[in-house]
């Protein structure tokens, strides 16, 4: 019998208990699209009014990755490809299919080895295409041991023209330094206040991913939604900057290659160093500046995953 086997993991906040300064939230339908508007404070305590406005279909998409995605959606889509997989075999095989919580096995007969052998193959192979293809409808992608993540270099890349109004609305904003420090603070602050909601479900056993449209259409949002997002957004604003997500036990940050000052915490990989930007929120902080617990596996460095975006 052969198995699959894929674990999820699961990303939540583990930062400040500070509250959030949103002031004010609107949503209004319009024909075709969505005109979202926020009334926010930045890391100087300055009150700002952002609006932009998103495609109902941009946003339709995103929320229906994030709905439709689970385990037992895959598991369900990869059975009914390796069925068709058989069905066109033929030949005098027969395929039984065993699955048991986040495994799917198959046992195959035929009328000789050859036939059994080369079935076992085409199935083997047809697994990998149905899950790679499943997993990067919903931005993710199937790490080591079988672990399951977003897709966070692929999902930038998929979100960046649908966020690219929020960009050019931060990017009108009054009273902002001409430099990508001060652009990559101002878009911080903005996603630090958008509130934290753990998007975690049990029954798809592991984290969830709320794509950019659908976390500022609902106004909500989890670590690795809001940093990808974010990572979405500075691909327009700040266009130089190299990003990765960072990924440690129970959270993610996003970093950028912006010149490093005393006392910022920092990840290096290939070469290169990343300020930390802990978008997460409800506390605002700005570059560098990041939860004691996300300062703690930074330094120990062990635990973490950097994974760049470009």
């Amino acid at each position: 019998m052969r198995w699959g086997r894929l674990a999820l993991a699961l990303l939540v906040l583990s930062g400040s208990g500070a509250e959030a300064q949103q002031i004010d939230f609107s949503r209004i339908t319009r024909s075709g699209d969505e005109r979202l508007a926020y009334r926010w404070r930045d890391l100087e305590r300055r009150e700002h009014a952002t609006v932009f406005t998103l495609t109902r279909q941009d946003i339709r998409d995103a929320e229906a990755s994030f709905k439709d995605f689970s385990l037992d959606g895959m598991w369900v889509a990869i059975e009914a490809g390796l069925r068709r997989e058989a069905a066109q075999f033929g030949n005098g095989t027969r395929v039984e299919f065993n699955r048991q919580g986040d495994r799917l096995g198959w046992t195959v007969s035929a009328k000789d080895t050859a036939s059994q052998q080369a079935l076992l193959k085409k199935l083997g192979e047809r697994f990998a295409e149905e899950q790679k293809a499943y997993l990067a409808r919903h931005l993710r992608q199937r790490v080591d041991e079988g672990r399951i993540l977003v897709d966070f270099a692929a999902a930038t890349r998929a979100l960046q023209e649908p966020m690219r109004g929020v960009a050019r609305a931060l990017a009108t904003t009054p009273g902002v330094a001409d430099d990508d420090r001060a652009r990559v603070n101002l878009a911080l602050a903005f996603f630090q206040q958008v509130p934290y909601a753990a998007l975690g479900n049990a029954d798809r056993r592991g984290g969830d991913f709320l794509p950019g449209p659908a976390l500022l259409a609902q106004n909500r949002g989890d670590c690795d939604s809001k940093a990808v997002a974010l990572a979405a957004v500075l691909r327009t604003y700040t266009p130089l900057r190299k990003l990765a997500v960072v990924v440690m036990p129970g959270h993610a940050i996003l970093g950028i290659d912006l010149p490093v000052r005393p006392g910022e915490r920092t990840v290096r990989v290939q070469g290169r160093q990343y300020v930390a930007l802990e978008p997460a929120g409800p506390a605002l902080a700005p570059a560098g500046d990041v939860a004691p617990q996300t300062a703690k596996f930074l330094a120990e460095g062990r635990a973490i995953e950097i994974w760049p975006l470009n």
